[in-house]
């Protein structure tokens, strides 16, 4: 009933407001194609992102070294690869590769320079990636070897750098002002908004920055945008799906939005207490009010598309059984947990709602919303007890190492939690091993280890001149390479 009252408040201010807004005067004129997002790319220069849509920004800009197919398998467009044995790795370069948007060709040396670098920068993601590499040898013009330390049944899965100049990088160029790639599109600028432009047809992309969800849907209403992704409540879908000059996509997705626990806090890192919290938060209910029906409950970080994905049991809504683990703990003192979040309006109500769900077993959640720099900072530093937030693009199932690996506990490695597990380190030894998850993946959804919540199901919406979009199961931005904007002006 809290859900479905809060659901009905926002839907009457939601209609309101679009009442208001519904005689803005707008500019229907612009030849560029204007795509609102929710969040700004956070970093231009591909060798040093940790956000989701400078990742997406790169797949258009960038030429990957290696990308992942739909079944989430590595596959290259500017390589063939030999295994030669378990600790060594030949590639040989294709034919036609790619121009750098300075129209240089690209070569084996702009890949080797990437490499090396990569292999050298310390505040690079890609620097532990890489640590196993014991050796890459140019063999030819045209083929060079890898050589490992240690035998890796995923090493191909970390090679999904992408390519930079060979020269630019000499040369210190700083790509997180000017990016330069080899990818479908160019950078334009970046003020007021970013913008880049199409390689193939000289169409422009401008991203407008919406912070507010209800904002960016009525400046799609009112033809202030041509085009956005997710991000959206349910009632802001509904909204979309009823005007008749809007166009709608949904599918499903494979990001998986998630709670995660800090093992370093005195009642988080009793299993009771965080089996007690998996209990009381009903999922499918806010999927149903505030998300869209391709949403599916997730109980692993894993997608089911994935071809690691294990079939395991959801944790049902229980909360008599969540209010009998409560007791089992024997707490005497008021139950008070912080729950960290970004300010993304969105997201903050969703918060608001499981704060609402944990008072009926006793608990009482402070909501803490955070600007998005401040809010990750304390997330990589571990400062939080609970906090909310969606992992992005995972393709390698190695995941489950790097974040409940207790040796990789920052400053080492992704161990944000804390968690510090035995059998699971002996478990993820194995797995590494052989690339068999199963064992690991039931271990930390027996232990309650962090609660996953949903793989949030895609949606697009644009205007009727729009066409040739559609929608990715990772949410990323590639359709953007075949959409189109019908303008009497431009073709």
């Amino acid at each position: 009933m809290v859900i479905k009252e809060l659901s009905k408040r926002f839907s009457f201010f939601l209609v309101l407001f679009v009442f208001l807004l519904s005689s803005c005067t707008v500019d229907t004129n612009n030849k560029n194609i204007l795509f609102a997002i929710a969040q700004e790319p956070q970093n231009l220069d591909p060798r040093f992102q940790s956000d989701a849509a400078s990742e997406r920004l790169s797949e258009l800009l960038f030429s990957p070294f290696f990308y992942f197919d739909k079944q989430f398998q590595p596959q290259s467009k500017l390589v063939n690869w030999q295994e030669l044995n378990s600790l060594k790795y030949k590639f040989t370069i294709k034919k036609n590769l790619p121009k750098f948007h300075d129209l240089r060709t690209m070569d084996i040396n702009d890949i080797l320079v990437t490499l090396k670098t990569l292999r050298g920068l310390e505040t690079s993601r890609f620097f532990t990636e890489f640590k196993n590499i014991n050796n890459v040898k140019k063999t030819s013009d045209n083929s060079f070897i890898i050589e490992l330390n240690h035998k890796d049944v995923n090493f191909l899965s970390r090679l999904n750098f992408f390519i930079l100049p060979a020269e630019l990088i000499n040369k210190k160029h700083n790509f997180s002002v000017r990016p330069v790639g080899s990818g479908p599109f160019s950078f334009v600028s970046n003020v007021p908004h970013l913008k880049i432009k199409r390689i193939s047809d000289g169409q422009i992309i401008e991203f407008i920055h919406i912070k507010d969800p209800t904002v960016r849907v009525l400046k799609l209403i009112n033809n202030e945008i041509d085009l956005l992704q997710n991000d959206l409540p349910l009632e802001m879908i509904k909204l979309l799906e009823a005007e008749d000059k809007i166009s709608t996509l949904k599918e499903f997705g494979s990001n998986v939005s998630y709670i995660g626990f800090n093992f370093n806090d005195s009642l988080l890192k009793n299993p009771f207490f965080r089996k007690a919290l998996a209990l009381a938060i009903d999922r499918q209910s806010l999927i149903d009010y505030f998300l869209n029906d391709r949403t599916r409950i997730a109980n692993q970080i894993l997608s089911p598309e994935h071809w690691a994905s294990e079939k395991i049991n959801t944790t049902e809504y229980n909360p008599n059984l969540a209010k009998d683990y409560i007791k089992e703990i024997g707490i005497i003192d008021p139950i008070v947990i912080t729950l960290k979040t970004s300010t993304d309006p969105f997201r903050v109500k969703i918060a608001t709602v499981i704060q609402k769900q944990l008072e009926i077993i006793g608990v009482k959640l402070v909501i803490k919303s955070l600007d998005w720099g401040t809010y990750f900072k304390d997330i990589q530093a571990g400062d939080f007890q609970l906090y909310g937030l969606t992992w992005v693009g995972i393709r390698n199932p190695e995941i489950y190492n790097k974040i409940f690996n207790s040796k990789l506990i920052p400053p080492k490695g992704l161990n944000r939690a804390g968690y510090n597990n035995k059998e699971t380190d002996h478990l993820l030894i194995d797995a590494k091993k052989y690339n068999l998850w199963n064992k690991v993946i039931r271990k930390v959804h027996k232990d309650n280890v962090f609660m996953p919540l949903w793989f949030e199901g895609n949606f697009a919406a644009f205007n009727k001149n729009i066409s040739g979009y559609y929608i990715h199961i990772d949410g990323s931005w590639k359709a953007l390479k075949t959409v189109r904007k019908k303008n009497d002006d431009f073709n």
